[in-house]
């Protein structure tokens, strides 16, 4: 059942590398295991019962897994498991900093700082949707002349969007090309400004003996390594709305 273990155990350091995160970072607030590295196994009903040995296996899968999109199995002293790397997205585009959004694909240019929530706009013309805020980052794909777009995040320092559609992030596209959609214009738009960071969704599985628990989860990397990400925060109900909550 578990093919291909990861058995290498290197110090999670040399893995990760630094874990002192920017003030635009959402991460800070979670709590490492055992100093500097990363528990990748907190909130799983086993947690407490891995070993030493087997938090560097599952360290060294997690992050392999997390680049390389392949699932990759693990084996350390007492316990085995799998880590299935599943769909991308991206937080610190939303009023709560926590909240994500799907993503497309995870190669986008995330080193710039956006302002965020700019609100709906529309397409003039059939335009290039780009992995950076420039013409010579790759093309992610082709939008039609007309297509209703949610700008996330305006570059603050190019004339670029960072664009999504369907609920999904999808890249980036020049200023020149959107105009606020109907209806729209005289809204007040604009969030926070702040640094996007990428997430992957994921799942887990562990074995100890007769023992085994399942969960996913997302983890996020703001540029210094992959963290656990915190739980997304539950969209207000329309109750919650008319309270001004």
């Amino acid at each position: 059942m578990f093919r291909g273990f990861i058995q290498k155990t290197a110090p999670i350091f040399t893995l990760l590398g630094a874990f002192t995160l920017g003030a635009c970072s959402t991460l800070s607030s979670m709590d490492p295991f055992g100093g500097d590295d990363i528990n990748y196994a907190k909130g799983a009903d086993l947690s407490s019962q891995l070993s030493r040995a087997d938090h560097d296996a599952l360290a060294y899968a997690f992050v392999h897994a997390m680049n390389t999109g392949k699932p990759q199995g693990w084996r350390g002293s007492s316990a085995r498991g799998v880590v299935e790397p599943e769909s991308y997205a991206i937080a610190n585009l939303k009023g709560n900093p926590d909240a994500r959004i799907d993503a497309s694909r995870g190669d986008f240019e995330l080193t710039h700082m956006v302002e965020t929530e700019m609100g709906l706009y529309v397409l003039t013309r059939n335009s290039n949707i780009r992995t950076a805020p420039s013409t010579k980052g790759k093309i992610a794909e082709v939008l039609p002349s007309g297509s209703g777009v949610d700008v996330v995040g305006r570059v603050t320092d190019k004339n670029w969007m960072l664009i999504a559609a369907n609920d999904t992030v999808r890249g980036y596209v020049f200023g020149d090309l959107l105009i606020k959609a109907p209806g729209s214009e005289l809204e007040l738009a604009g969030g926070p400004v702040r640094m996007p960071v990428l997430c992957r969704k994921f799942s887990q599985r562990i074995n100890i003996y007769s023992e085994r628990t399942e969960w996913s989860g997302a983890a996020c990397n703001d540029g210094t390594g992959w963290r656990l990400a915190p739980p997304e925060p539950e969209a207000p109900t329309a109750d919650d709305e008319l309270l001004g909550l």
